[in-house]
C-alpha cells in the first residue's frame, strides 16, 4: 500500500496526515512549532523529527510503502531554506527509505489543495497572524502580507487580542464606554480586576500566542452585540480586505478568482467573515468564496499534493 505524507509547519503547531492513494487518512499527528525563526533551525528540525517519529509509528507495517512527503512549513521559503529542510529529512529517511521524495511547497498550495484539489487561486489566512496569498494558473505566487506580528499581521487574531486589550483599558478609564469584554476578561484569566491585566500581561513568558488568545472575548463580545468588539472586528477584517486588494492588484487575473479563507479567526467569527468578504466584494465583484471541502487540514492538503506530485512525476528541489 503506498502511502503519502503533508505536514503542516506552523509558529504554534506543526500537523501531519498520512493518507493511502485514495485520500484515505490513515496516520495523523500534532506535535509543536517548526517555524526556525520562531525555535531555532535545529529546534524546528528536531521537533519535526518527533512529529514524523508519531505519525509512523502506527504504520511500521511492511505492506506500507511510503512514496513521498509534502511539506509546507511558516518560515521556511527560499530556495536555501528548503534545501536545508530536504538534507535534513534525506538523512531521517535514509536508513528506512532511501528513495522517498521530498516536496517543499508554500502554505497556500497545501491549503488550496485542501479545499480545492488544485493548487491555483487566492488564500487569506487569520489565525495568530495574517497572510494572503495568490497562485496563478500558471504558477506564479504572489504574497502580500506575513511581516509577523510587530510590522504586519492585519486581521489577525493578534491584532484582535491586542486592541481588545486596549479596548477594555480605555474603558476602565473612562476614555470609552463601558464593553462586555472586560467582564469577558476578568471571568477567563487568573484577574482579580482587570487592573491585574498589566502585570500579566508584562510577563517575560507573555507570547503573541497568548495575547492573541484575547481575540476569543472579542469575538464572543461582538457575537452578543458589543459595540467595541464590533468595530474592532469590523476594523480588522477591513484591514485584511485592503491587504488582500493589495494582492489583486499584482493579477488582473485574480479579479475573477476563487478566495479561500483559513484561519481561527475566520472559522470562529462570522462577523468577520461577513465584513471581509462584503467589503472585497464591493471592490471586486466578480470574485468567488467557494467552500469547498472544509474538513479537510491544510497537512491533509499537503499529503495530496505529495500524491499528485509523485503521480505527475514531479521531481523534488535536489
Amino acid at each position: 500500500m503506498e502511502i503519502y505524507i503533508g505536514v503542516d509547519g506552523g509558529g504554534t503547531k506543526t500537523d501531519a496526515t498520512a493518507i493511502h492513494s485514495s485520500g484515505e487518512v490513515l496516520s495523523r499527528f500534532t506535535g509543536g512549532s517548526t517555524n526556525p525563526y520562531i525555535v531555532t533551525f535545529n529546534k524546528a528540525m528536531a521537533e519535526l523529527q518527533n512529529v514524523l517519529d508519531g505519525l509512523l509509528t502506527p504504520l511500521n507495517d511492511e505492506s506500507f510503502s511510503l512514496t513521498s512527503i509534502c511539506l509546507g512549513m511558516s518560515g521556511i521559503s527560499s530556495v536555501d531554506e528548503r534545501r536545508r529542510v530536504q538534507l535534513h529529512l534525506l538523512s531521517y529517511f535514509q536508513q528506512r527509505l532511501p528513495s522517498i521524495r521530498i516536496y517543499m511547497r508554500s502554505e497556500a498550495e497545501i491549503s488550496l489543495m485542501a479545499v480545492l484539489e488544485r493548487q491555483h487561486g487566492m488564500l487569506a489566512i487569520s489565525g495568530t497572524g495574517s497572510n494572503t496569498y495568490g497562485i496563478t494558473q500558471s504558477g506564479d505566487i504572489h504574497r502580500v502580507g506575513g511581516w509577523g506580528h510587530l510590522l504586519g499581521d492585519e486581521g489577525s487574531g493578534y491584532q484582535i487580542g491586542l486592541q481588545t486589550l486596549k479596548s477594555v483599558i480605555k474603558s476602565h478609564e473612562g476614555i470609552t464606554p463601558p464593553t462586555i469584554m472586560t467582564s469577558l476578561i476578568v471571568e477567563s484569566y487568573p484577574l482579580q480586576h482587570i487592573t491585574d491585566l498589566k502585570s500579566y500581561i508584562y510577563q517575560p513568558a507573555i507570547t503573541k500566542q497568548h495575547i492573541a488568545s484575547f481575540a476569543r472575548c472579542c469575538i464572543e463580545a461582538a457575537e452578543a452585540g458589543d459595540e467595541a468588539a464590533l468595530r474592532i472586528i469590523r476594523q480588522q477584517a477591513e484591514e485584511l480586505a485592503d491587504t488582500t486588494s493589495a494582492l489583486i492588484r499584482q493579477q488582473a487575473e485574480f479579479e475573477e478568482s476563487d478566495l479561500v479563507w483559513i484561519g481561527s479567526i475566520f472559522k470562529h467569527s462570522p462577523e468577520f467573515r461577513k465584513a471581509y468578504c462584503d467589503s472585497l466584494l464591493m471592490r471586486y465583484p466578480q470574485l468567488r468564496f467557494p467552500e469547498g471541502n472544509r474538513e479537510r487540514t491544510p497537512a491533509h492538503g499537503a499529503a495530496l499534493l505529495a500524491c499528485k506530485l509523485f503521480t505527475d512525476g514531479v521531481s523534488d528541489l535536489l
